[in-house]
């Protein structure tokens, strides 16, 4: 009886120490019971454990259950229920949300080409032998949310790999009023983050909108270089989904980007509520855009982002840090295709430990490269051939700085 007992006990798969949810859809405990969190409701198996408020991030640690609440309390449950106590991962709490840095950009979701001819499964490998635990996924409708839904209840589950959605609105018109854009970016972000509420922690919300003629003139790191007419329709899809996001579940976090190299200055003008009139001062009093993360793309064609523009003197990251004191994620950067095989694993080499060595300085949680596989044979951003199956000398270069390098 001792003995089957044993055996018993040794077939349970425990989990290991750290794993929370969300990221992960689950996590089980030392006796086999899966817990799962479900619209702040905490179960253990099929058994609602009577949690003390509205639950949002469940963490196992030294064989215990812990959650915190909406409020911001924490609780461990035991023989007699749930005790107040402080979230046990302590100082090592920091070195958890750390474990988001290294990052890359897929397609998962996509219905035609090699990302849909390759499975969840097939992916989640190349990123674990990557070293990566951040992915970043675009998503343009309740449709692609679900595979991304699927996936996160499936193999990515427990896997220590999140995913990124990034929405992407594509019937979105530049010459829109700010309410037409605003309800189509709130619709689209409902959409999307419905199937997607209690498996993601952050979404992305738009991907280089300021891309499409927003800027008329310049760099972008002037008020004057924005094209008026376009900008009620870019704030106001903005604001929509991000508010579409927060609809669906208030505790996802929301970032926006910006693709062209120094237009920083559009996040400053919808951080303080500018709008751009032509002249190097814009007029106030808008309703500000709020975001928790801060997300920038960066193209080894602009240099580096401590050292930009055309001297040089210009430090990208240091004005986002002082503009909005928030995380910063670099949600795609990457090599030019046209590199040689030793100039994309010397340029991967470089700027992973450039940003390493930033990581601190500038709160600095998320690096994301792109991409993992090329989506055509004439890409050349990948570390994958669009084979799905060769790895670049990139690869190799990137997989050993992560080995040598963890966080």
């Amino acid at each position: 009886m001792a003995n089957t007992s044993a055996k018993a006990k040794a077939a349970v798969s425990e989990s290991t120490q750290g794993t929370a949810i969300p990221p992960a859809a689950s996590f089980t405990d030392a006796y086999g019971t899966t817990w799962t969190l479900t619209n702040g409701t905490v179960f253990g198996g099929t058994y609602n454990a009577g949690f003390p408020g509205t639950a949002v991030l469940m963490v196992y640690w030294n064989h215990s259950i812990y959650g915190e609440s909406s409020a911001g309390a924490w609780f461990v449950y035991g023989q007699y229920g749930w005790s107040a106590t402080s979230d046990p991962r302590g100082a090592d709490a920091a070195a958890v949300s750390s474990n988001i840095f290294y990052g890359m950009n897929g397609h998962m979701a996509w219905p035609s080409g090699i990302y849909s001819t390759m499975t969840a499964a097939q992916q989640l490998a190349l990123l674990q032998d990557l070293g990566v635990t951040n992915y970043r996924a675009d998503v343009a409708g309740s449709g692609m949310a679900q595979t991304l839904a699927t996936a996160l209840a499936g193999p990515f589950a427990g896997s220590g790999v999140s995913i990124l959605p990034c929405i992407n609105p594509n019937t979105w018109d530049q010459t829109a009023s700010e309410t037409a854009a605003y309800d189509l970016g709130y619709e689209l972000a409902v959409s999307i983050a419905t199937p997607l509420k209690g498996l993601v922690s952050v979404i992305e919300c738009g991907n280089e909108l300021d891309a499409g003629g927003l800027v008329n003139s310049g760099s972008g790191n002037s008020p004057s270089d924005y094209n008026p007419a376009y900008w009620p329709a870019y704030r106001g899809v903005l604001r929509g989904m991000i508010d579409g996001v927060k609809s669906v579940d208030s505790t996802i976090k929301c970032g926006i980007n910006v693709g062209i190299p120094l237009a920083y200055t559009a996040l400053q003008m919808l951080w303080n509520g500018q709008t751009p009139n032509g002249s190097a001062t814009p007029t106030s009093g808008a309703t500000p855009l709020a975001w928790d993360i801060t997300m920038y793309h960066w193209y080894e064609s602009s240099g580096y982002m401590t050292e930009a523009g055309p001297q040089g003197l210009t430090n990208v990251l240091q004005i986002l840090q002082q503009s909005f004191g928030l995380p910063i994620w670099i949600t795609e950067w990457g090599f030019v295709p046209s590199d040689t095989a030793a100039q994309q694993s010397a340029y991967i080499s470089t700027v992973l430990n450039q940003y390493l060595g930033e990581r601190s300085q500038y709160n600095l949680e998320s690096i994301m490269f792109y991409e993992l596989i090329d989506t055509s044979t004439s890409d050349g951003y990948g570390l994958v051939l669009s084979d799905g199956v060769t790895k670049t000398q990139a690869y190799s270069a990137f997989k050993s700085f992560v080995a040598a390098n963890p966080v």
